[in-house]
């Protein structure tokens, strides 16, 4: 429907845009029977803290209710009575949505890479209301006052109703006020964290501005100022930002005869603010969807303005993912903390949802897509398309699993000179060369805590480790495993019990392609059971046999030099004499001079 009010070129037509913004208005109303679930947001930074790789997700999921269940309630009256009822009936808690539990079972969290979505596991889920006490689960404000003169006595009530949401401010709540009149924003707080001063800011400005001519643009005024607010929230800098974001109108609505704030121009707001991108066109800074809070200060003027200026504040709340529409009438300026009630009673049931995502698209942009599968009724989902989320994939730690890892090394320690395996889910398949293992030298310091910013620490230690030859080469991997063998250097092994002479050894597994590694951080670095090198005992068994052998030959030769030459010389014959072996002589030998005459 919104690209029909796009398409029309005349927005100073009254009675055209009546009827079609009233018609957009029960078209909504139908549409918005079914159970939906809508991202509010996706924030990586708690993943970043530990070393994990897990993605906060804050998802509002309600079966709305029609808009006619309001409006016949209160067709019987008309004029101030009938703004009331409906004012009345929409602070009843619930009165246009019904919360439903988040069945994890049959929800699915899938992120699109190399052209495949790759499913995330569950992790955890809780409520809003339940979580506030933990660091970063608050909601930004923006809360704009109509300060232009057409507000008249009903100025101080539109303070009143913005200190209300001020002084409900919860402890990881930050505020920004800003005072508008016909042209622009004039006056504008920043992002306040402390109570105390933006209620002194609501309390600063004590009279409207003056009159600037018969039109007002507040269309652009409020798309400007939202867009100035939300584009300095991201998920880095010195700013702590919330998870979630909302945005509060005050204002009579009046546009005068400005024909480019006609009401349907504000389902063009309620679109901009819907979509999360400040700029729209913006491709770097992350997408957070920013409900609308409009709360409507009627003025008697002619029908048609009044109408316009009704059905403008009416269009602007996005009801369907957490918006929200009253009215204060005069000398009702008390309204403000029953309405604050109401609105905060619906976000306290949204659901924190938290993720394990072993894998991330190498770029900037990413695409999360939200689906639930055997339901009934049946839930329909959401997506992120290509927008930035606030991560780095350089940043994103690989998914290692601990558990299987350990026990495979406390199996099969590691050694120096011997192989490693290391579990979890790498979205690499059997590419074995995208895989670098780093060992930690065992004095090296290691960082306590990246939160949430680059690992410019990992890569200065991996300069070192490369340096100091500690690099493990893969071998073999798979989706699910990789393998590596280890260097031959005991530098990496760290003693951990001197009597016992227990090693652990510590490391970090590098994705070369993506340029990501595991964790990082003192805390959640892998740390493995290891063991000196250990003995040889074939080879030492072999030496030794071999060295035996050796020596019994040496012996053997040695022995056969000091004997056999006596036994194997050649006799030389005796020659018999006289007296020697001869006749006459004993022995039968001849005398000595005994021979042959000569």
């Amino acid at each position: 429907m919104n690209g029909i009010f796009r398409s029309c070129g005349g927005f100073g037509r009254a009675v055209v845009a009546f009827a079609l913004a009233l018609g957009t208005l029960m078209a909504t109303a139908g549409a918005l029977a079914a159970p939906e679930a809508h991202i509010l947001r996706i924030d990586p930074r708690a993943s970043m803290d530990n070393g994990q790789p897990l993605l906060t997700t804050v998802v509002e999921l309600v079966q709305n209710k029609r808009m006619t269940s309001i409006s016949t309630q209160c067709a019987h009256v008309t004029g101030d009575a009938n703004l009331d009822c409906i004012s009345d009936a929409l602070a009843t808690p619930e009165a246009l949505y019904t919360p439903l539990k988040f069945p994890e079972k049959n929800a699915i969290l899938a992120v699109a890479v190399d052209g495949k979505d790759i499913p995330a596991t569950f992790v955890s889920r809780k409520r809003w209301g339940e979580s506030k006490a933990q660091e970063g689960i608050g909601t930004a404000w923006l809360v704009m006052i109509d300060a232009g003169a057409s507000m008249g006595a009903r100025f101080p009530e539109a303070r009143a109703v913005a200190r209300a949401f001020v002084t409900s401010m919860d402890p990881h709540d930050t505020v920004n006020i800003m005072f508008f009149n016909d042209t622009s924003v004039v006056k504008d707080s920043g992002w306040l964290n402390k109570k105390a001063e933006a209620a002194v800011f609501v309390d600063s400005v004590t009279k409207t501005f003056p009159d600037q001519g018969r039109t007002r643009q507040l269309f652009n005024i409020i798309k400007t100022g939202a867009s100035d607010a939300f584009r300095e929230l991201g998920n880095a800098g010195t700013l702590a930002v919330p998870m979630h974001q909302a945005m509060v109108v005050l204002s009579n609505g009046a546009s005068g005869t400005d024909t480019g704030s006609p009401s349907q121009s504000a389902l063009l707001v309620r679109d901009f603010m819907t979509k999360g991108r400040f700029p729209e066109e913006n491709k770097t800074l992350p997408k957070a969807p920013v409900p609308i809070i409009s709360v409507w200060f009627p003025m008697r003027e002619t029908e048609e303005l009044y109408q316009n200026a009704k059905l403008f504040m009416e269009n602007l709340a996005n009801v369907e993912m957490g918006g929200f529409f009253s009215i204060v009438r005069a000398g009702q300026g008390e309204k403000g903390a029953r309405i604050v009630q109401a609105v905060r009673k619906r976000f306290d049931q949204m659901h924190i949802i938290r993720w394990r995502v072993p894998c991330v698209a190498p770029s900037i942009q990413q695409t999360f897509k939200l689906v639930f599968t055997g339901t009934d009724p049946v839930i329909a989902g959401d997506n992120f398309i290509d927008v930035p989320v606030g991560i780095d994939p350089t940043t994103w730690p690989l998914d290692i699993d601990y558990d299987q890892t350990v026990k495979a090394a406390q199996k099969n320690k590691l050694s120096p000179g011997g192989r490693a395996r290391v579990f979890g889910s790498f979205c690499w398949g059997s590419d074995a060369k995208r895989a670098k293992l780093y060992l930690i030298p065992k004095n090296q310091e290691l960082p306590e805590s990246l939160k949430g910013k680059s690992v410019d620490e990992a890569k200065k230690a991996q300069q070192t480790l490369v340096a100091s030859q500690l690099v493990g080469t893969s071998i073999d991997s798979g989706e699910g495993y990789v393998e590596f063998e280890l260097p031959d250097n005991e530098k990496f092994l760290q003693l951990i019990d001197k009597k016992k002479k227990t090693y652990q050894a510590r490391l970090v597994v590098y994705d070369t392609k993506l340029n990501r590694t595991s964790a990082v951080t003192a805390e959640s670095i892998l740390t493995l059971a290891a063991e000196k090198k250990p003995l040889n005992y074939i080879l030492i068994g072999a030496a030794t046999f071999g060295g035996v052998v050796v020596l019994l030959l040496l012996l053997n030769l040695l022995r056969g030099a000091g004997g056999g030459g006596r036994r194997g010389a050649p006799q030389r014959p005796m020659t018999p004499g006289p007296g020697i072996g001869g006749p006459g002589a004993p022995g039968g030998y001849p005398p000595p001079g005994y021979g042959p005459p000569r």
